[in-house]
């Protein structure tokens, strides 16, 4: 073993701990991997922080603004009001409305901005019918988990991208996954989850929500409408990203991944965001997180250690494992994992590693990593660690983990079943 194979997997020890304990930040934490590679030789300072200004990054880091400028239109406001016309007996044409507007605002927007804006819509639910509002906001909370970046549309887009900076600098090209793969992969386990959610929902428990859900409401209300213009430009934005994405082939990657920097800077231009929010959004932790795996990622490869981690989760597996096998432990262990860390944390921990395990074992490099990419976004929501989602559905709902078990341990059952079937129906493991 080398001295810079030593180093490298020194800092994984490092960054798995601080991303488990979070002990620093997530961006810290990739910050401080960038600049030790540097000091200590492994990596030129050109190396190290390559990332940084790859189109890959600079996409994420924009669609996520852009994003966020979905929340100011109208239409979130009139959707409001109509389901509000419909309670009373239509209780399950209500509960499949606010499910499908959850899933729609989960293609645009994180988790925190989507229940934000939820949290508008069910607290003006009947606290004494089966529509209780904590125990919907609840299951809606599952429904973000469900279908967070579903869709290769907005925030979908940028998945990709994020999971493919995790171990793009380990595999060759065509090992990358493309826009359509996370919806192939979780198609199936979605629809399912969602049938079982509209079916059982009525397993939680009826809730008071939390006060902390008042003042959101009423800022959600007292917010100051944006202009015809404004939306028109929001609506262009987000149509210029989509057909850049589209037509990705004929236009070329660096034009389709520029296209949301040019978006946010109209926005900035006709004030339909300001500055300062911008700025904070591309220098988030998460940007921060997402440049420091990724050169961590270049780092395993570069070194050898991706190989050296391959041989021994595959040791570990046994002497000749099948790909079922594979695929199943990586299913259970992000399963278990992100919801003990967050979401983020837990595919930045494990597909590097899941990648390697493949690459080792001849199998299906997109199989094993869009498992555990897709395990790691739906599955969490069994305890409030599991992802912001998690946290908003138990804080705001004012719910008991235990409580909510006889709800959630079946449908992650389910899940799990539902996205290793999936899983080699569209990647097949070998």
């Amino acid at each position: 073993m080398t001295t810079d194979m030593i180093i490298v997997l020194a800092l994984l020890v490092f960054v798995v701990t601080a991303l488990l304990t979070h002990i620093v930040p997530y961006g810290v934490a990739g910050m401080i991997c960038c600049v030790t590679l540097v000091l200590t030789g492994v990596f030129t300072i050109e190396e190290s922080f390559a990332s940084m200004a790859s189109g890959n990054c600079i996409m994420v880091a924009c669609m996520i603004v852009v994003a966020s400028a979905l929340g100011k239109l109208s239409f979130i406001k009139k959707l409001q009001a109509r389901v509000n016309s419909m309670k009373g007996n239509r209780q399950m044409l209500v509960i499949v409305i606010i499910f499908a507007f959850t899933i729609l605002l989960s293609q645009f927007m994180g988790s925190t901005a989507c229940l934000s804006i939820m949290v508008l819509l069910v607290q003006t639910l009947d606290p004494d019918s089966d529509l209780n509002p904590g125990r919907v906001f609840f299951a809606v909370a599952v429904m973000n988990c469900l279908w967070v970046s579903r869709i290769p549309i907005g925030m979908g887009v940028a998945m990709t991208g994020i999971i493919n900076s995790l171990y793009s600098g380990m595999v060759p090209a065509e090992d990358l996954l493309s826009v359509a793969d996370f919806l192939k992969v979780g198609i199936i386990p979605s629809i399912i989850g969602t049938v079982y959610c509209l079916l059982f929902y009525k397993f939680l428990p009826k809730t008071v929500m939390n006060e902390a859900a008042a003042p959101a409401a009423a800022a959600g209300k007292d917010e100051q409408p944006i202009s015809a213009l404004q939306e028109g430009i929001i609506w262009l934005v987000f149509a210029a990203v989509t057909i850049g994405f589209m037509f990705q082939d004929q236009l070329g990657s660096d034009v389709s991944n520029i296209i949301p920097a040019a978006g946010v800077l109209v926005m900035i231009l006709f004030k339909v965001l300001p500055v300062k929010q911008v700025t904070a959004t591309l220098a988030s932790d998460m940007i921060f997180m997402v440049i420091g795996m990724q050169t961590m990622s270049s780092a395993l490869t570069a070194t050898g250690v991706d190989g050296l981690i391959g041989q021994l989760v595959l040791k570990i597996l046994g002497g000749n494992p099948s790909g079922f096998m594979v695929i199943t432990v990586f299913c259970l262990v992000a399963t278990v994992m992100t919801n003990f860390m967050n979401n983020m944390g837990t595919m930045a921990v494990l597909i590097p590693i899941a990648a390697s395990t493949a690459m080792a074992g001849g199998f299906n490099v997109q199989n094993v990593v869009l498992v555990v990419a897709a395990s790691a976004w739906m599955m969490a929501f069994v305890l409030p660690t599991g992802s912001s989602a998690a946290i908003m559905g138990f804080g705001m709902g004012n719910h008991n983990p235990l409580k909510t078990m006889r709800f959630s341990l079946p449908l992650i059952a389910i899940l799990v079943v539902s996205l290793i079937i999936c899983s080699n129906i569209f990647y097949p493991i070998v």
